[in-house]
């Protein structure tokens, strides 16, 4: 299921290029984030330049992300990482890698801290749901 909403949204972001997949980036900011209310150091994403606080629920083997960030391009990226993520099931992201997320075209956009920012969020999303698994 992740691998397939990797998929959904890299046909969307790869088919714009630069300024204008940055455009799409804070237009997906704009929308509510998640944890709007729940921002709290244990929750922030270490490695990242920008504050992103992340946080995992895990019922009945379904997985639920809740982020923010107080970045606008940082917070679009978040957006779609946690909408991979969303409702998918513990064995779906125990199949899943870093390396997966490079198909929605990020990591070009990124500086090198930035790319580590995006993959800590990631390690940690998966690191949380497994251990409430």
């Amino acid at each position: 299921m992740i691998k397939e909403k990797i998929s959904e949204w890299a046909e969307t972001t790869t088919l714009l290029e630069g300024h204008d997949r940055l455009e799409y980036l804070m237009d997906l900011a704009k929308k509510p984030t998640t944890l709007t209310s729940e921002r709290a150091d244990e929750k922030l994403i270490p490695g990242c330049i920008s504050k992103i606080w992340v946080d995992v629920d895990v019922v009945d083997n379904t997985v639920f992300v809740k982020y923010d960030s107080d970045a606008m391009i940082t917070k679009g990226i978040a957006h779609v990482i946690a909408d991979c993520f969303n409702e998918c099931t513990i064995n779906d992201i125990k199949n899943i890698k870093n390396e997966d997320f490079h198909a929605l075209g990020f990591v070009q956009l990124l500086t090198q801290q930035r790319r580590n920012g995006l993959g800590n969020l990631i390690e940690i999303i998966i690191k949380k749901a497994i251990l409430q698994a």
